[in-house]
């Protein structure tokens, strides 16, 4: 077989298989290929959107009047029965999900303030030329909706539909002069995406991805291809071979969008098969359509075909872009998301719960399906952190809901088209024993994936341990930060020698006094995760750790002392002389410059309440929470805070307490008031608890900055001053607030596994 031959769909599987190989031989060296692959993709986007406009708009307004009745009904139907299988599907796939002990995730969080589904903004095109720019499908096939329907009631509306009609087939040849870059294009994204990939961390969300992923298969490969035969005449292998062009391309790039013109293409062949509309056979056998010989040349026959031609053209080209907006089988796949969180974090539901998700869950995935999980996840009284393994999952997750999207629209549209054009019936010998089939599939597919997911994760631990399990970074050279500087950590005040004669005021010596003296002393307290404390092993570790190794090598010492302090004894500790700089997450305010100095702010943190996950919204705004009757809100002992609380909510009774325990464990307090960037690492160990930021975000922030003796020299703070500049200006701050505060990795982990580093030893 020549490579000539070889029709698009092969081109483009070819495609995907050689990117997935290229991106495991090459590793993480396909990161280069990133660039192209955002390029492909918006390349194949350029006439996405005009043809969408022009195919509504053209589709509408060619209709009759009374066929325009026969759509909103038939497609609706079709629209609820696609809605009935995915619920279905869906929801038995719960059943395949073993037994487990719960387990926690980092929580990576974005600070700005969350912006709810707007449907009025989604569906009403107050400016259709904005919408059309912003990229908002709903409002844009609402305004062309009502331009076809106001087009098909006038009957002087042909010369410009003819134009449009025009138009659209220049779009039809663009986007078939660009599918030719498809198998380049998905090589590409492929080879980056596999390249790039990694697995750590991923052993738990592979129960959902294979469960995602087998009901991909099961809808797209059976489910759906049945359901067309049940109403209509095509055979199987046409509905797969009419279609395949599409589904592979939309798993290949993970978007539905762009394989809207094949999807309409695949629909009119299909009704042009074998098994759908007869055609003609031309000279030399070759079989003619209506619209490819002049309207003179047309055989009594083709007279008879033409509006059946006309008809499912018409009708592809409006219900294909409809169903896209439209949340069929693709669109609902967080109901799975949803399923799987609830059994990750041993939150069963019952079946009214259940029943509450369904009716609450299907008009929220008219909009976004982020902001769906985050408002079904709230529902539910499912930890709000599962959002983020939702986001991390994007890449795998995508692939998988594109292309059952697009099998979805190309089944959605041709039982419509069957139904509107009275070609379509239901067919009871096809249906007894197609149902028959997928109840047997649906049974064997889920009884075989329990047993796989009970041995994958057997004997597997799943702790809160992710915090204890955090360390020290390393270097571009692969060496710990605090190589090379010894270090002594004491926990107890007793313990801590005196330093002897230390004048700090002694004329801007500050610097070299430590210098001289060898040894840089910080003061420090270990209950500010992630900024201080102890992980698993006994070091003492976190951002401000981190820090003050940094510190001492720009003032040349070898040697760091970490001493205990508090916040009753702060001033004290700095002001006798007992450490150099206390670096341990100081919050900046009034009182405290009366009796110390700080440097300039490494940071700024927000101001949140620590709450179960299903009081977070009541507790974002300050004024609902002053409101509150009884509540008690706790607070750290001896911190900025307890005077901040009691300011902030003068009605409530604020409960000091000296651990997170007596919150999460004794539950001594309603809420605990904190900062979101500590609030979320205490939230890992706790997952039933989220954090609201305090809204709006600008307004409650707090400053951290480093605490030294009131009576420190100018040059001392103008030193440590510069020193911050420096750490901010080379992007020391950025990684270390990534890393020890969002929990990203800084990018000086392993590099990816690849054959040419790991197998053939190649130097990259």
């Amino acid at each position: 077989m020549r490579l000539r031959s070889l029709n698009l769909t092969i081109w483009i599987l070819l495609g995907f298989i050689l990117g997935a190989l290229a991106g495991l031989f090459f590793g993480d060296l396909c990161s280069v290929l990133k660039p192209f692959s955002d390029a492909f993709i918006k390349i194949w986007q350029i006439t996405i959107l005009p043809s969408v406009v022009l195919s509504l708009i053209v589709g509408i307004g060619s209709l009759k009047r009374d066929s325009a009745r026969a759509i909103a009904v038939k497609a609706g139907l079709v629209l609820l029965l696609f809605w009935a299988i995915g619920v279905g599907i869906f929801f038995s796939f719960q059943w395949a999900f073993p037994p487990r002990e719960a387990a926690s995730f980092f929580s990576a969080q974005d600070l700005t303030e969350t912006v709810g589904f707007n449907i009025i903004d989604q569906f009403i095109p107050s400016n259709p030329f904005q919408s059309l720019s912003e990229g908002i499908i709903p409002a844009t096939v609402l305004f062309c909706l009502f331009l076809g329907f106001a087009l098909m009631m006038d009957d002087g509306s042909g010369p410009i539909l003819s134009s449009l009609r025009i138009l659209l087939g220049a779009l039809t040849r663009m986007t078939s002069i660009l599918s030719r870059t498809f198998p380049i294009g998905v090589f590409v994204i492929t080879a980056s995406t596999a390249g790039t990939m990694t697995f750590e961390g991923f052993l738990d969300l592979q129960v959902y991805l294979v469960s995602l992923a087998a009901a991909t298969v099961l809808l797209g490969l059976v489910v759906l291809p049945l359901l067309i035969t049940c109403f209509t005449t095509f055979r199987y292998r046409d509905i797969l071979a009419a279609s395949s062009r599409a589904v592979v391309l939309a798993f290949s790039t993970g978007s539905e969008f762009i394989t809207l013109p094949l999807i309409i293409e695949g629909v009119r062949k299909l009704f042009e098969g074998p098994s759908g509309i007869p055609v003609s056979s031309g000279a030399g056998g070759n079989a003619d359509r209506p619209d490819d010989l002049p309207q003179e040349d047309w055989t009594g026959e083709m007279q008879e075909q033409a509006p059946d031609w006309r008809d499912v053209r018409s009708y592809s080209e409006i219900l294909v872009p409809v169903a896209y907006t439209f949340p069929l089988l693709g669109g609902i796949t967080p109901f799975l998301f949803i399923l799987f969180v609830a059994w990750l974090y041993q939150s069963p539901s019952d079946l009214m719960q259940q029943v509450q998700l369904i009716a609450v869950g299907i008009p929220t995935f008219f909009g976004s399906s982020k902001l769906s999980v985050v408002s079904l996840l709230n529902l539910m009284h499912l930890p709000a952190d599962a959002y983020n393994l939702y986001i991390s999952m994007g890449i795998l997750r995508q692939c998988f809901v594109a292309a059952l999207s697009c099998m979805s629209i190309f089944s959605f549209s041709t039982i419509s088209i069957a139904l509107i054009t009275n070609r379509g019936r239901m067919r009871w010998r096809r249906m007894i024993p197609s149902v028959v089939l997928i109840l047997l599939l649906t049974f064997i597919m889920i009884g075989g994936l329990k047993m796989g997911f009970a041995l994958l994760l057997a004997n597997t631990y799943h702790g809160n341990d992710q915090i204890s399990q955090m360390d020290l970074p390393l270097d571009l050279n692969g060496a710990r930060v605090d190589v090379g500087i010894n270090t002594t950590v004491y926990s107890r005040v007793e313990d801590v020698p005196p330093l002897g004669p230390y004048d700090l005021g002694g004329g801007g010596e500050d610097v070299k006094q430590i210098r001289e003296r060898g040894v840089l002393r910080v003061g420090y307290n270990s209950n500010n995760i992630p900024f201080v404390f102890f992980n698993g092993k006994g070091d003492l570790v976190g951002y401000d750790v981190q820090m003050a190794y940094d510190l001492a090598r720009f003032v040349n010492v070898t040697r760091v002392e970490f001493v205990p302090i508090t916040g009753a004894t702060l001033a004290d500790s700095l002001n006798s002389g007992y450490c150099d700089i206390v670096m341990s997450s100081v919050a900046v305010t009034p009182e405290r410059l009366d009796e110390m100095k700080f440097t300039d702010s490494y940071v700024t943190v927000h101001m949140s309440f620590v709450v179960p996950d299903e009081q977070k919204a009541e507790f974002s705004k300050l004024e609902n929470v002053k409101k509150m009757k009884g509540l008690r809100v706790a607070v750290f002992n001896n911190t900025a805070l307890v005077k901040v609380a009691a300011q902030m909510l003068p009605g409530a009774t604020i409960v000091p307490i000296d651990s997170e325990e007596e919150f999460f464990v004794e539950k001594k307090a309603d809420a605990l008031i904190t900062t979101a960037e500590e609030g979320y690492t205490m939230t890992m160990q706790y997952p039933f608890y989220d954090v609201a930021i305090i809204e709006p975000n600008d307004s409650y922030q707090m400053m951290y900055g480093y605490a030294v003796a009131q009576n420190s020299s100018d040059t001392y703070l103008m030193s440590l001053n510069y020193w911050l500049k420096m750490e901010k200006d080379y992007g020391n701050l950025n990684e270390k607030y990534n890393y020890w505060i969002l929990g990203k990795d800084a990018g000086l982990t392993e590099p990816r596994w690849s054959v040419v580093r790991n197998v053939l030893h190649w130097e990259t």
